[in-house]
């Protein structure tokens, strides 16, 4: 009895399984969206147009014939958009059903798109005009006028016009009667135009560089940055700065603001971007320097001195003036060259001893391009005691971070 009591339950145990299991799931069926994206002026089809239904995301693109197809979406409300450079997005609400294939076309506006052969003009310490053009990516006519307001000391020719297919020259022209050669000036006008409002950034005695403007100066026949250089990521100290396609830098003690008031601290191989050395009376290594300047070769730097009377009295002629960088007492210092030498001190890196910051406020420490022998290289140093500009070589400078100044090839 017992036993068959035991076989009528796991009967029923395995037809309720065998029913439970057989039940019919609910299947929910996707929905698709295609449709067409034309040029609204033209009606004619554009093709590699973007597709994005938002919010999932799902991206296609237009073929030759303009048309596009989404498939497999979970019905629901969504937005659709249609973009294609030089023409106005296109967007619209869509409700996606079960099975279906919702059709959905775009007439995209067709815009102007301007575009400058620069952005930035640098006239230098003597310049007075230089040129830009402005021709017109998009396919309808592009209107544009400059806005001066901003600089009396700034004007433009022509002052408006219009291009479609062609490209416009426009001279830009600075009146130096009111400007200082010893001051950096900057200056902005701006282009209107349908497309927006774009930005033309103008340098005077200076030249801009990675968003950062540095004064300039010509002292005899050359021309030099008249700051150090402060460009690229900082890196911790304890690091060695290598070649990975980004210029890194230190700054002193660690420092944000003395890489601000100082400029960065580079070893050897970063500032020359892992360059052989340069030897020549004129160096042609650009490093970390702008396009169309260079690092100094030890040469350089001796032009620069005998021009200044040499190396016991050159120092003080190219010492920035007072306390405020440089400690007391600043010896002889005239800066009456206009390189405005700043004491960034340097982080010391001899092999097998510990990492030293060593002489901020003491001591300017510049590393020329050239090499004396292996892990010799030249390198000028200044300090806050003496009125002499020094030239000398030492074992492990490679490694050490210095200061940077870069010269107008």
């Amino acid at each position: 009895m017992k036993t068959r009591n035991l076989i009528r339950i796991s009967v029923l145990i395995v037809i309720s399984i065998f029913q439970y299991s057989c039940k019919t799931e609910e299947i929910l069926l996707h929905g698709n969206i295609e449709g067409l994206v034309s040029d609204a002026e033209t009606s004619e089809p554009i093709d590699s147009a973007t597709i994005i239904l938002n919010p999932s995301n799902d991206t296609a693109f237009t073929q030759n014939d303009g048309t596009y197809i989404l498939k497999n979406i979970t019905p629901g409300e969504y937005e659709i958009q249609a973009s294609k450079f030089a023409y106005i997005t296109g967007s619209k609400n869509v409700k996606i059903i079960e099975a279906k294939t919702e059709k959905t076309n775009f007439f995209l506006n067709p815009i102007a798109v301007p575009v400058y052969s620069d952005t930035v003009l640098n006239f230098g310490l003597d310049l007075t005009t230089l040129w830009f053009t402005i021709s017109n990516a998009g396919t309808v006519k592009l209107a544009y006028t400059f806005n001066t307001s901003q600089e009396d000391w700034i004007s433009i020719y022509p002052a408006s016009g219009d291009v479609v297919d062609e490209t416009d020259s426009i001279s830009v022209t600075i009146d130096r009667t009111d400007l200082t050669d010893s001051i950096l000036y900057k200056g902005t006008f701006r282009v209107i135009s349908d497309y927006g409002t774009d930005t033309i950034y103008v340098i005077v005695n200076g030249v801009l560089y990675e968003g950062q403007s540095y004064k300039i100066v010509k002292i005899g026949t050359q021309t030099w940055m008249a700051e150090n250089l402060n460009v690229g990521v900082k890196i911790d100290y304890h690091l060695n700065q290598t070649d990975n396609d980004t210029i890194e830098k230190y700054c002193y003690a660690n420092d944000d603001n003395n890489c601000i008031d100082f400029g960065g601290l580079y070893q050897w191989n970063e500032m020359m971007q892992y360059n052989p050395s340069d030897n020549g009376t004129t160096g042609t290594t650009q490093g970390i320097c702008p396009p169309g300047w260079h690092i100094p070769t030890s040469q350089e730097w001796i032009t620069l001195i005998e021009y200044l009377g040499g190396t016991a009295i050159a120092g003080g002629k190219l010492k920035e003036t007072g306390f405020e960088h440089w400690k007391s007492p600043n010896l002889s210092a005239t800066n009456e060259s206009g390189f405005t030498a700043l004491p960034g001190g340097n982080l010391a890196h001899h092999e097998g001893q510990p990492l030293l910051f060593a002489h901020l406020h003491e001591r300017g420490l510049w590393v020329c391009s050239t090499e004396f022998s292996n892990n010799n290289i030249y390198y000028i140093y200044i300090n806050y005691d003496s009125p002499g500009a020094f030239l000398t070589y030492e074992n492990d400078i490679k490694n050490f971070g210095n200061s940077v100044r870069c010269i107008k090839d």
